[in-house]
């Protein structure tokens, strides 16, 4: 999983660099419009901003839910 944060505090993520540009470019067109993002923008804001991201689940809590 990857993952980067809007200036705005917005926690984005997705599967892989590619998806998180999606995203990202997604995100900046609905909240902050006036930026008007180009795909290269947002490919360069995941390279120079994105990170790994790893949900942890607990052992306990993995079977919770699942019948």
């Amino acid at each position: 999983m990857r993952a980067l944060p809007c200036h705005c505090r917005t926690h984005l993520e997705a599967k892989d660099d590619q998806a998180l540009a999606e995203e990202v470019r997604e995100h900046l067109l609905r909240y902050h419009p006036g930026l008007k993002p180009t795909d290269e923008q947002a490919w360069e804001i995941v390279q120079t901003r994105a990170y790994d991201y790893e949900v942890y689940v607990p052992a306990e809590y993995a079977g919770v839910g699942a019948e």
